[in-house]
Protein backbone atom coordinates (compact mmCIF):
# COMPACT_ATOMS: atom_id res chain seq x y z
CA UNK A 1 0.00 0.00 0.00
CA UNK A 2 1.40 3.40 -1.09
CA UNK A 3 -0.05 6.72 1.42
CA UNK A 4 0.59 10.21 -0.15
CA UNK A 5 -0.07 13.68 0.43
CA UNK A 6 -1.85 15.60 -1.98
CA UNK A 7 -1.89 18.98 -1.63
CA UNK A 8 -5.17 20.20 -3.54
CA UNK A 9 -6.44 24.10 -3.04
CA UNK A 10 -9.49 24.48 -0.31
CA UNK A 11 -11.53 26.61 1.81
CA UNK A 12 -10.96 24.97 4.91
CA UNK A 13 -9.26 22.57 7.09
CA UNK A 14 -10.64 19.34 5.71
CA UNK A 15 -8.54 16.16 4.70
CA UNK A 16 -10.43 14.17 2.40
CA UNK A 17 -9.04 10.08 2.00
CA UNK A 18 -9.08 8.81 -1.90
CA UNK A 19 -8.53 5.43 -2.60
CA UNK A 20 -7.28 3.99 -5.91
CA UNK A 21 -4.92 1.57 -7.56
CA UNK A 22 -1.46 2.39 -9.39
CA UNK A 23 -0.17 -0.67 -11.00
CA UNK A 24 -1.86 -2.77 -9.20
CA UNK A 25 -1.04 -1.61 -5.70
CA UNK A 26 -3.75 0.37 -3.43
CA UNK A 27 -2.88 4.12 -3.45
CA UNK A 28 -4.31 6.49 -0.66
CA UNK A 29 -4.06 10.08 -1.24
CA UNK A 30 -4.45 12.60 1.35
CA UNK A 31 -6.06 15.65 0.18
CA UNK A 32 -5.39 19.17 1.92
CA UNK A 33 -4.37 22.65 1.82
CA UNK A 34 -1.10 22.92 2.60
CA UNK A 35 -0.98 26.54 2.75
CA UNK A 36 -3.88 26.72 5.31
CA UNK A 37 -1.77 24.52 8.13
CA UNK A 38 -1.08 26.72 10.50
CA UNK A 39 2.97 27.39 11.64
CA UNK A 40 3.40 25.12 14.39
CA UNK A 41 2.28 22.17 12.14
CA UNK A 42 4.94 23.20 9.16
CA UNK A 43 7.95 24.13 11.93
CA UNK A 44 7.15 20.61 13.22
CA UNK A 45 6.33 19.01 10.38
CA UNK A 46 3.35 17.97 12.77
CA UNK A 47 -0.54 18.33 11.83
CA UNK A 48 -2.76 16.18 14.17
CA UNK A 49 -5.50 15.95 11.55
CA UNK A 50 -3.41 14.13 9.36
CA UNK A 51 -1.67 12.47 11.95
CA UNK A 52 -5.14 10.97 12.48
CA UNK A 53 -6.00 10.54 9.00
CA UNK A 54 -2.82 8.38 8.94
CA UNK A 55 -3.15 6.26 11.96
CA UNK A 56 -6.53 5.38 10.66
CA UNK A 57 -5.16 4.19 7.36
CA UNK A 58 -2.37 2.10 9.10
CA UNK A 59 -5.10 0.14 11.05
CA UNK A 60 -7.35 -0.71 8.13
CA UNK A 61 -4.02 -1.98 6.04
CA UNK A 62 -2.49 -3.64 8.84
CA UNK A 63 0.97 -3.32 7.08
CA UNK A 64 4.20 -5.32 8.68
CA UNK A 65 6.18 -2.22 7.15
CA UNK A 66 6.38 1.22 7.22
CA UNK A 67 8.76 2.81 4.77
CA UNK A 68 8.73 6.81 4.67
CA UNK A 69 10.22 7.84 1.78
CA UNK A 70 9.60 12.18 2.66
CA UNK A 71 8.05 13.83 5.48
CA UNK A 72 6.98 16.70 3.58
CA UNK A 73 3.51 16.36 2.61
CA UNK A 74 2.54 13.52 5.40
CA UNK A 75 5.02 15.16 7.88
CA UNK A 76 6.45 13.96 10.47
CA UNK A 77 2.75 12.32 12.26
CA UNK A 78 3.91 9.50 10.00
CA UNK A 79 6.56 8.68 12.81
CA UNK A 80 4.25 9.08 15.26
CA UNK A 81 1.17 6.87 13.90
CA UNK A 82 4.40 4.22 12.57
CA UNK A 83 4.74 4.04 16.58
CA UNK A 84 1.58 4.17 17.95
CA UNK A 85 0.79 1.57 15.74
CA UNK A 86 3.82 -0.96 17.14
CA UNK A 87 4.86 -1.24 12.70
CA UNK A 88 8.68 -0.91 12.78
CA UNK A 89 9.34 1.93 10.43
CA UNK A 90 12.32 2.63 7.95
CA UNK A 91 12.71 6.34 7.08
CA UNK A 92 15.12 7.15 3.65
CA UNK A 93 16.28 10.22 4.11
CA UNK A 94 15.54 12.27 1.42
CA UNK A 95 15.80 15.60 3.12
CA UNK A 96 16.99 17.56 5.85
CA UNK A 97 13.72 18.18 7.59
CA UNK A 98 14.35 16.56 10.42
CA UNK A 99 17.63 18.34 11.17
CA UNK A 100 17.10 21.41 10.02
CA UNK A 101 13.96 23.96 10.17
CA UNK A 102 14.64 25.57 6.76
CA UNK A 103 15.36 21.66 4.73
CA UNK A 104 18.37 22.91 3.22
CA UNK A 105 21.47 24.08 5.86
CA UNK A 106 21.58 27.39 3.60
CA UNK A 107 21.80 30.17 6.68
CA UNK A 108 19.73 33.38 5.41
CA UNK A 109 23.10 34.91 4.01
CA UNK A 110 23.44 31.58 1.83
CA UNK A 111 26.50 30.53 3.59
CA UNK A 112 26.11 27.05 4.90
CA UNK A 113 25.06 25.33 8.45
CA UNK A 114 27.10 23.28 10.07
CA UNK A 115 25.93 23.59 13.42
CA UNK A 116 23.62 21.06 15.66
CA UNK A 117 20.14 22.07 16.00
CA UNK A 118 19.62 24.63 19.06
CA UNK A 119 17.13 26.93 20.06
CA UNK A 120 18.61 30.16 20.32
CA UNK A 121 20.68 29.08 16.85
CA UNK A 122 17.72 28.10 14.90
CA UNK A 123 15.53 31.37 16.06
CA UNK A 124 17.91 32.99 15.09
CA UNK A 125 18.22 31.94 11.74
CA UNK A 126 14.60 32.05 10.86
CA UNK A 127 14.21 35.82 12.43
CA UNK A 128 13.52 38.65 10.36
CA UNK A 129 16.92 40.18 9.03
CA UNK A 130 15.98 42.53 6.49
CA UNK A 131 14.62 46.13 6.94
CA UNK A 132 10.76 45.21 5.23
CA UNK A 133 10.71 42.08 7.29
CA UNK A 134 11.86 43.57 10.93
CA UNK A 135 9.05 46.42 10.20
CA UNK A 136 6.57 43.74 9.47
CA UNK A 137 7.38 41.62 12.38
CA UNK A 138 6.77 44.84 14.94
CA UNK A 139 3.81 45.80 13.21
CA UNK A 140 2.67 41.75 13.90
CA UNK A 141 3.53 42.01 17.56
CA UNK A 142 1.80 45.69 17.84
CA UNK A 143 -0.97 45.15 16.05
CA UNK A 144 -4.23 43.11 17.29
CA UNK A 145 -4.30 39.65 16.54
CA UNK A 146 -7.96 40.31 14.81
CA UNK A 147 -6.63 42.56 12.39
CA UNK A 148 -2.63 41.32 11.88
CA UNK A 149 -3.91 37.71 10.96
CA UNK A 150 -5.81 38.86 7.71
CA UNK A 151 -3.28 41.39 7.08
CA UNK A 152 -0.04 38.83 7.42
CA UNK A 153 -2.41 36.59 4.96
CA UNK A 154 -2.94 38.94 2.52
CA UNK A 155 1.03 39.92 2.43
CA UNK A 156 1.80 36.09 1.91
CA UNK A 157 -0.92 35.38 -0.89
CA UNK A 158 1.09 38.76 -2.36
CA UNK A 159 4.24 37.19 -2.07
CA UNK A 160 3.55 33.81 -2.51
CA UNK A 161 5.25 32.07 0.41
CA UNK A 162 5.32 32.10 3.76
CA UNK A 163 6.26 35.13 6.36
CA UNK A 164 8.05 32.38 8.51
CA UNK A 165 10.00 35.18 10.42
CA UNK A 166 7.38 36.72 11.81
CA UNK A 167 6.54 33.43 13.62
CA UNK A 168 10.28 32.59 14.23
CA UNK A 169 10.03 31.89 18.11
CA UNK A 170 6.46 30.31 18.22
CA UNK A 171 8.02 28.26 15.37
CA UNK A 172 11.06 26.52 16.70
CA UNK A 173 9.28 26.65 20.37
CA UNK A 174 6.86 23.87 18.45
CA UNK A 175 9.46 22.30 16.86
CA UNK A 176 11.36 21.35 19.93
CA UNK A 177 8.35 20.42 21.11
CA UNK A 178 7.98 17.49 18.86
CA UNK A 179 10.80 16.75 16.41
CA UNK A 180 13.43 15.27 19.40
CA UNK A 181 10.45 13.25 20.96
CA UNK A 182 9.85 11.29 17.74
CA UNK A 183 13.03 10.95 15.43
CA UNK A 184 14.79 9.24 18.10
CA UNK A 185 11.84 6.30 17.27
CA UNK A 186 12.94 5.24 13.63
CA UNK A 187 13.60 1.90 13.60
CA UNK A 188 16.00 2.45 10.65
CA UNK A 189 17.57 5.50 8.88
CA UNK A 190 18.34 4.55 5.26
CA UNK A 191 21.13 7.75 4.44
CA UNK A 192 21.71 8.72 0.64
CA UNK A 193 24.72 10.29 1.90
CA UNK A 194 27.43 10.47 3.97
CA UNK A 195 26.16 13.95 4.83
CA UNK A 196 22.76 13.14 5.76
CA UNK A 197 24.04 10.11 7.78
CA UNK A 198 26.35 12.77 9.61
CA UNK A 199 23.66 15.28 10.42
CA UNK A 200 21.59 12.65 12.07
CA UNK A 201 24.48 11.88 13.87
CA UNK A 202 25.41 15.03 15.08
CA UNK A 203 21.58 15.81 16.08
CA UNK A 204 22.15 12.59 18.20
CA UNK A 205 20.32 9.80 16.16
CA UNK A 206 21.46 6.76 17.17
CA UNK A 207 25.12 5.10 14.95
CA UNK A 208 23.98 1.62 14.92
CA UNK A 209 20.14 2.75 13.51
CA UNK A 210 21.63 4.35 10.20
CA UNK A 211 23.07 2.90 7.05
CA UNK A 212 24.03 4.09 3.95
CA UNK A 213 22.52 3.68 0.95
CA UNK A 214 22.40 5.49 -2.37
CA UNK A 215 19.59 5.69 -4.54
CA UNK A 216 18.92 2.63 -7.12
CA UNK A 217 18.05 3.24 -10.66
CA UNK A 218 17.21 1.46 -14.15
CA UNK A 219 20.58 1.07 -16.07
CA UNK A 220 20.32 2.99 -19.41
CA UNK A 221 19.03 0.69 -22.64
CA UNK A 222 21.92 -1.47 -24.12
CA UNK A 223 21.89 0.32 -27.20
CA UNK A 224 22.79 3.95 -25.77
CA UNK A 225 24.89 5.75 -27.94
CA UNK A 226 25.73 9.77 -27.48
CA UNK A 227 24.84 10.91 -30.79
CA UNK A 228 28.70 12.85 -32.63
CA UNK A 229 29.14 16.53 -31.88
CA UNK A 230 31.61 18.76 -33.33
CA UNK A 231 31.24 20.91 -29.62
CA UNK A 232 31.48 20.30 -26.68
CA UNK A 233 28.18 20.17 -24.52
CA UNK A 234 27.56 20.94 -21.08
CA UNK A 235 23.73 20.21 -19.75
CA UNK A 236 22.41 20.94 -16.34
CA UNK A 237 19.21 19.32 -15.19
CA UNK A 238 16.67 20.21 -12.68
CA UNK A 239 14.44 23.04 -11.30
CA UNK A 240 15.57 26.34 -11.90
CA UNK A 241 15.69 27.61 -8.18
CA UNK A 242 18.74 29.59 -6.99
CA UNK A 243 19.98 27.01 -4.52
CA UNK A 244 20.56 25.53 -7.88
CA UNK A 245 23.42 27.67 -8.55
CA UNK A 246 21.81 28.09 -12.54
CA UNK A 247 22.80 31.35 -12.47
CA UNK A 248 26.56 30.30 -11.28
CA UNK A 249 26.74 27.99 -14.20
CA UNK A 250 26.26 30.90 -16.61
CA UNK A 251 28.19 33.01 -15.22
CA UNK A 252 30.72 30.39 -15.52
CA UNK A 253 30.23 29.74 -19.27
CA UNK A 254 30.15 33.10 -20.55
CA UNK A 255 33.89 33.60 -18.87
CA UNK A 256 35.24 30.81 -21.42
CA UNK A 257 37.30 31.92 -23.96
CA UNK A 258 36.29 29.32 -26.47
CA UNK A 259 33.02 29.29 -25.95
CA UNK A 260 31.88 29.21 -29.47
CA UNK A 261 33.37 25.85 -29.18
CA UNK A 262 30.82 24.66 -26.68
CA UNK A 263 27.02 24.40 -26.18
CA UNK A 264 25.47 25.11 -22.73
CA UNK A 265 21.82 23.51 -22.22
CA UNK A 266 19.71 24.23 -19.34
CA UNK A 267 16.97 21.32 -18.68
CA UNK A 268 13.88 22.29 -15.90
CA UNK A 269 10.90 24.12 -15.42
CA UNK A 270 10.85 27.17 -13.56
CA UNK A 271 9.82 27.45 -9.88
CA UNK A 272 6.69 29.51 -9.86
CA UNK A 273 7.93 30.88 -5.90
CA UNK A 274 11.71 32.09 -7.44
CA UNK A 275 10.50 35.76 -7.40
CA UNK A 276 11.63 36.43 -11.42
CA UNK A 277 14.41 33.95 -11.10
CA UNK A 278 13.90 32.19 -14.45
CA UNK A 279 13.14 36.12 -16.22
CA UNK A 280 16.63 37.25 -14.80
CA UNK A 281 18.18 33.91 -16.24
CA UNK A 282 16.26 34.34 -19.66
CA UNK A 283 17.78 38.12 -20.05
CA UNK A 284 21.30 37.17 -19.02
CA UNK A 285 21.09 33.64 -21.14
CA UNK A 286 20.14 36.60 -24.61
CA UNK A 287 23.45 37.58 -25.13
CA UNK A 288 24.61 33.81 -25.86
CA UNK A 289 23.72 32.39 -28.66
CA UNK A 290 25.05 29.18 -28.06
CA UNK A 291 23.30 28.65 -24.54
CA UNK A 292 19.68 27.41 -24.08
CA UNK A 293 16.94 26.55 -22.29
CA UNK A 294 15.69 22.94 -23.13
CA UNK A 295 12.63 22.99 -21.35
CA UNK A 296 11.40 20.05 -19.08
CA UNK A 297 12.39 16.72 -19.76
CA UNK A 298 10.24 13.46 -18.64
CA UNK A 299 11.96 10.84 -16.71
CA UNK A 300 10.71 8.29 -19.32
CA UNK A 301 12.72 9.86 -22.02
CA UNK A 302 15.94 10.78 -19.92
CA UNK A 303 18.36 8.39 -22.06
CA UNK A 304 17.15 10.53 -24.96
CA UNK A 305 18.27 13.24 -23.15
CA UNK A 306 21.66 11.97 -22.91
CA UNK A 307 22.52 11.26 -25.82
CA UNK A 308 22.77 15.38 -26.40
CA UNK A 309 24.79 15.60 -23.02
CA UNK A 310 28.59 15.24 -22.90
CA UNK A 311 29.45 16.46 -19.35
CA UNK A 312 26.64 17.33 -16.82
CA UNK A 313 27.44 20.21 -14.33
CA UNK A 314 25.55 20.59 -11.06
CA UNK A 315 27.00 23.76 -10.02
CA UNK A 316 24.44 23.63 -6.41
CA UNK A 317 24.95 26.21 -3.73
CA UNK A 318 23.63 23.70 -1.21
CA UNK A 319 24.27 20.43 0.55
CA UNK A 320 22.62 17.80 -2.41
CA UNK A 321 21.69 14.63 -1.05
CA UNK A 322 23.05 11.77 -3.44
CA UNK A 323 21.01 13.70 -6.70
CA UNK A 324 19.19 11.44 -8.82
CA UNK A 325 20.57 13.81 -12.08
CA UNK A 326 24.31 12.96 -10.86
CA UNK A 327 23.31 8.47 -10.63
CA UNK A 328 22.11 8.83 -14.22
CA UNK A 329 24.89 10.62 -15.44
CA UNK A 330 27.03 8.12 -14.43
CA UNK A 331 25.04 5.78 -15.32
CA UNK A 332 24.83 7.12 -18.71
CA UNK A 333 28.87 7.45 -18.70
CA UNK A 334 28.46 11.18 -18.42
CA UNK A 335 30.96 12.87 -16.50
CA UNK A 336 29.88 15.81 -13.82
CA UNK A 337 30.86 18.74 -12.48
CA UNK A 338 30.02 19.42 -8.99
CA UNK A 339 30.31 21.64 -6.60
CA UNK A 340 31.91 20.51 -3.44
CA UNK A 341 29.18 21.35 -1.08
CA UNK A 342 28.53 17.99 0.96
CA UNK A 343 26.11 15.37 -0.56
CA UNK A 344 27.75 14.80 -3.96
CA UNK A 345 31.47 14.28 -3.36
CA UNK A 346 30.02 10.78 -2.46
CA UNK A 347 29.52 9.95 -5.84
CA UNK A 348 31.58 12.39 -7.86
CA UNK A 349 35.43 12.40 -7.16
CA UNK A 350 37.67 14.82 -8.81
CA UNK A 351 39.54 13.69 -11.64
CA UNK A 352 38.30 10.11 -11.54
CA UNK A 353 35.04 10.35 -13.13
CA UNK A 354 34.00 14.01 -13.54
CA UNK A 355 35.32 16.97 -11.65
CA UNK A 356 34.70 19.32 -8.34
CA UNK A 357 34.59 23.09 -8.28
CA UNK A 358 34.59 25.17 -5.17
CA UNK A 359 31.27 25.81 -4.22
CA UNK A 360 29.56 29.77 -5.15
CA UNK A 361 32.69 30.06 -7.26
CA UNK A 362 32.23 30.88 -10.37
CA UNK A 363 35.79 31.67 -11.65
CA UNK A 364 37.01 28.06 -10.23
CA UNK A 365 33.56 26.64 -12.17
CA UNK A 366 34.65 28.23 -15.38
CA UNK A 367 38.34 26.85 -14.65
CA UNK A 368 36.92 22.93 -14.43
CA UNK A 369 34.65 23.73 -18.01
CA UNK A 370 37.99 25.16 -19.67
CA UNK A 371 39.86 21.92 -18.33
CA UNK A 372 37.27 19.75 -20.39
CA UNK A 373 36.59 22.37 -23.58
CA UNK A 374 40.60 22.41 -24.09
CA UNK A 375 41.31 18.08 -23.06
CA UNK A 376 39.02 16.36 -25.38
CA UNK A 377 40.76 13.20 -23.83
CA UNK A 378 40.33 13.69 -20.29
CA UNK A 379 36.55 14.45 -21.07
CA UNK A 380 36.72 10.53 -22.52
CA UNK A 381 38.97 9.61 -19.61
CA UNK A 382 36.45 10.52 -16.67
CA UNK A 383 33.71 8.99 -19.30
CA UNK A 384 35.47 5.60 -19.44
CA UNK A 385 35.70 5.35 -15.48
CA UNK A 386 31.81 6.41 -14.77
CA UNK A 387 29.23 3.95 -14.34
CA UNK A 388 26.04 3.21 -12.47
CA UNK A 389 26.29 3.07 -8.98
CA UNK A 390 23.12 0.64 -8.04
CA UNK A 391 20.66 -0.90 -9.95
CA UNK A 392 16.87 -0.66 -8.95
CA UNK A 393 17.41 -4.78 -8.70
CA UNK A 394 19.92 -3.99 -6.59
CA UNK A 395 18.08 -1.62 -4.46
CA UNK A 396 15.36 -3.63 -4.23
CA UNK A 397 17.30 -6.84 -3.03
CA UNK A 398 18.87 -4.48 -0.47
CA UNK A 399 16.08 -2.88 0.99
CA UNK A 400 14.55 -6.51 1.74
CA UNK A 401 17.68 -7.22 3.75
CA UNK A 402 16.38 -4.42 5.62
CA UNK A 403 13.19 -4.67 6.54
CA UNK A 404 14.23 -8.15 7.88
CA UNK A 405 16.51 -6.73 10.56
CA UNK A 406 13.92 -4.09 11.62
CA UNK A 407 11.80 -7.36 11.77
CA UNK A 408 14.09 -9.59 13.93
Amino acid sequence: MILTGEPTPQTDLSVTTLEETYQGVPLVRLEYDYARRSVSHWAAYSDPLITAQIEQVIRGYQPDIIHATSLSLLMAGTLEAAVRAKVPLVYTVTDFVLTCRRGTYVKRDNSLCAEKEERALCTACMAPHTTLEKSLDWLWRLAPKALARPGLAWLEERLGKRADFVYAAESIQHRFNYIPIWRPRIDLAIAPSTYARDRLLLNGFPGNRIVVSPYGIDPPPPDFQRRPSDKLRFGFIGRLTYLKGVHLLIEAFSRLANQERATLTIYGRPDVKSDGYFQALQKRVAAYPTISFGGFVDNAAVSDLYREIDVLVVPSLWPENSPMTVLEALAHRTPVIVSDAPGMTDLVKHQVNGLVFTTQNGADLASQMERLLESPTLVKQLAGQCHIVKTMAQDAAELGQFYHIVRT
